[in-house]
C-alpha cells in the first residue's frame, strides 16, 4: 500500500511539474515567430507602403500593396492577410500579385512583438492589432470599405476569425486553420483551463454569415485535415477543399487555389 501511494504521489508530482514547465513555455511554443530577425525596412517591393499604427499595446506594422489593375479609378476591394505563427509579413510580400492583378489591394498585418512591431503577441493583442489595421484600411480613399476579405494561414486564420467578430468582412479564406487551440492541449495531455489564448475559431465561424473557403492539406501532420472538415461544418456558407500538400500548403500555381478563390470572390461580389 505504501509503495502504491508513493507511486501515485510521484506520478502526480511529475505530472504537475510537467504542467508547470508547459505553462511557462506555452507562449514561446505558440508564438515562435517573435524570434525571427528582420531588417529595419520591409522588402523593396514596388508600390509597397509601410503603415505604422500606434496603439496602447505598442506600434504595429502593416504593409499595404495597392491593386495593380484598377477599374476606372473606382475604390478597390481589399484583402487583409494574417500569417502563421512562425512567420513575419516580410515572407509574404510577393505572394499576392495575382490578387493585385485582379484589382484587389492587399494589407499584410504584423502581430505585436513580431518583425518590426512592438509589444507582445497574446490573443487579445493580436485582436486589437487586426482591428486597428482594418480601421486604418477603411479610411483609405482607394479602398472600398464594403468589400474586404479576410485571409488567414494557420494561426492567421485565428487572427482573421477574431477580426470577423469585430468588423464586417465580405468573405473569409482560411488555410490550415484549427477549430480552437484546445486541440493542442489534448495533444500535450494538458487541461484546457491552462490556455490563456483560446482562438475559438469554430464559434466565430458559426456567427459569420458570408461565404467561406476553407483549405486544408491532406498531409498536414500538425493539424490533420479532419479537423478542417469539422471546422468547415461550423460555417453556414463554407466550401471545404483538401489539397495535396502539408501544413504550409501555399503553392497556388500547382494547386487549384485560384480556381477556388475566384469562385469565392465571385460569390462575394469582389
Amino acid at each position: 500500500m505504501k509503495l502504491l501511494r508513493l507511486f501515485v504521489l510521484t506520478t502526480v508530482g511529475l505530472y504537475l511539474a510537467y504542467l508547470t514547465g508547459l505553462f511557462f513555455v506555452r507562449r514561446a511554443m505558440l508564438y515562435p515567430g517573435v524570434a525571427n530577425h528582420v531588417p529595419a525596412e520591409p522588402p523593396p517591393v514596388a508600390a509597397l507602403e509601410r503603415w505604422q499604427i500606434d496603439m496602447p499595446i505598442g506600434e504595429v506594422e502593416a504593409l499595404f500593396l495597392p491593386a495593380t489593375t484598377v477599374a476606372n479609378g473606382l475604390p478597390q476591394p481589399a484583402l487583409i492577410f494574417a500569417h502563421g505563427n512562425g512567420e513575419v509579413v516580410d515572407f509574404w510580400v510577393s505572394s499576392f500579385d495575382k490578387f493585385r492583378e485582379r484589382g484587389i489591394a492587399v494589407l499584410l498585418v504584423e502581430y505585436p512583438g513580431y518583425g518590426r512591431s512592438t509589444g507582445q503577441p497574446p490573443e487579445s493583442s493580436i485582436r486589437q492589432a487586426m482591428v486597428a489595421a482594418y480601421d486604418r484600411l477603411v479610411l483609405d480613399s482607394r479602398v472600398d470599405s464594403r468589400r474586404i476579405v479576410g485571409f488567414g494561414q494557420s494561426l492567421g486564420g485565428g487572427a482573421v476569425c477574431l477580426l470577423a467578430r469585430d468588423r464586417p468582412l465580405r468573405a473569409l479564406i482560411l488555410q490550415s486553420t484549427f477549430p480552437s487551440l484546445t486541440l493542442f492541449t489534448a495533444r500535450y495531455f494538458a487541461p484546457s483551463f491552462m490556455l490563456r489564448d483560446l482562438f475559438d475559431n469554430e464559434a466565430a465561424l458559426r456567427a459569420f454569415a458570408g461565404p467561406v473557403l476553407i483549405i486544408h492539406g491532406r498531409h498536414d501532420a500538425l493539424i490533420p485535415y479532419q479537423f478542417g472538415r469539422r471546422f468547415a461544418a461550423a460555417a453556414p456558407q463554407s466550401v471545404f477543399k483538401v489539397y495535396d500538400c502539408g501544413h504550409g500548403c501555399w503553392e497556388p500555381e500547382r494547386l487549384p487555389f485560384w480556381q477556388d478563390a475566384d469562385l469565392l470572390l465571385a460569390q462575394a461580389d469582389i
